[in-house]
Parts: C-alpha cells; sequence; structure tokens
C-alpha cells in the first residue's frame, strides 16, 4: 500500500518527468570539441611544471588533474539532476541496492550498510525516511530478531525505476561526445586504474 509519502515523491518525480519531455533538446556545447587537439588549462599547468622542474616526472598531473576534475563535474551533474527528480544519492543508493538484489528486492540493514558510502546511523535515519515514505517496509527475520531486514514496496519499485531511467539517459548525453570505442577503451582503463584502490569483488554502492 502506497502512503501519503510515497504517493507525493512519486507524484513529483511524474511531475518533473512531463515537464523534462516538454522540453527541447538544447545543443551541447561539448560537441564543440570533438578532437582534443586544443590546449586546455591542464596543459600549461603541467608545462609550467616541465619548465620549472624538468627534473621530475609531472606527466601524472594530465591524468589525474583531469580524472579530479571531471569526477567533480559528473558529481555535480548527478546531484543537481537527482535533485530536479524530487531524490537524492543516498536515497537512490539504498533502492537501487534493493531494485538490482532481484525479487523479493530484500536485503538485511546489515548488507545495506556495508555497501554503503555512509555509516550504519546514517542509513538507519535514511530508512526511517523511506519506510515513512511508503518506499520500503522493514521486517524482523524470523530466527534472528537481531536481523532487520528491509522490502522495496510497490511505490519505491516505481520511483527508482523511473528515477534511474532518466538518470541514464541523462548520463549517456553526458558521454555522447565519446564514440562507442572511445568508452570502450575508457572503461577498461579506468577497471584498471581502480582495482589499484579497490578489490575487484567489492559492491559498488552507486546507480
Amino acid at each position: 500500500m502506497t502512503t501519503p509519502g510515497g504517493n507525493l515523491l512519486i507524484g513529483r518525480y511524474l511531475g518533473i518527468k512531463n515537464l523534462i519531455e516538454e522540453v527541447p533538446p538544447v545543443a551541447s556545447k561539448r560537441a564543440a570539441a570533438q578532437t582534443p587537439s586544443f590546449e586546455d588549462g591542464i596543459d600549461r599547468v603541467e608545462a609550467a611544471w616541465r619548465q620549472q622542474r624538468p627534473d621530475i616526472d609531472v606527466s601524472s598531473v594530465g591524468i589525474i588533474s583531469r580524472l579530479w576534475r571531471v569526477s567533480r563535474h559528473l558529481e555535480r551533474e548527478r546531484k543537481d539532476r537527482l535533485a530536479e527528480l524530487g531524490t537524492d544519492r543516498v536515497t537512490l543508493d539504498v533502492l537501487a541496492m534493493l531494485r538490482r538484489s532481484g525479487p523479493p528486492y530484500r536485503r538485511t540493514a546489515g548488507e545495506l550498510t556495508h555497501s554503503s558510502l555512509i555509516t550504519s546511523g546514517g542509513v538507519s535515519q535514511r530508512l526511517d525516511k523511506l519506510e515513512r515514505a511508503g518506499l520500503i517496509t522493514r521486517h524482523i527475520h524470523p530466527e534472528d530478531r537481531r536481523r532487520i531486514e528491509v522490502q522495496l514496496t510497490e511505490a519505491g519499485m516505481t520511483l527508482v525505476d523511473g528515477v534511474l531511467s532518466d538518470l541514464m539517459q541523462h548520463e549517456n548525453d553526458l558521454l555522447s561526445v565519446l564514440s562507442e570505442r572511445d568508452r570502450a577503451e575508457l572503461r577498461r582503463l579506468l577497471k584498471l586504474l581502480l582495482a589499484e584502490f579497490e578489490h575487484p569483488h567489492e559492491d559498488n554502492p552507486e546507480g
């Protein structure tokens, strides 16, 4: 059963979605930079360091500084888009983890805490909010009363599916400057680099 809070969130999402669909697409400024034959600020920083400190290898500046700046832009884009859709990253993380788990869309509170980027107290507060909104339900495990299981509701399913669809389209548009071959190569290189910091078998809580 959907609660008034759940209806409010879903209604807000659908209203914003309809508004977004009515707005004609705007040509992206990124299209003007199809090939990186130009010099940017990071190139100039790297060149300046090479001139001032020719004794050290500063080539990492051109990679790490761009990764950092692109990450900031993408984080802001996702935050703003989710705000337009009436939700936020932590809410999407929790609902998406339940959605990805498959029927019956249920995981323990401990699993959600382990897979999230926030503390157990933060997860508990977020679950309280989501339960009041009718997006999840919580259940005591029949064999272990210390174990709390969290289940996605029909309203939660509707919300996460709709938000995810819009968000993936938006973020694919952000990558439109890259060809399919570019995307495959970038995915391979980022995966290789990420493996230096995270175990390959760890779950990614986002998306």
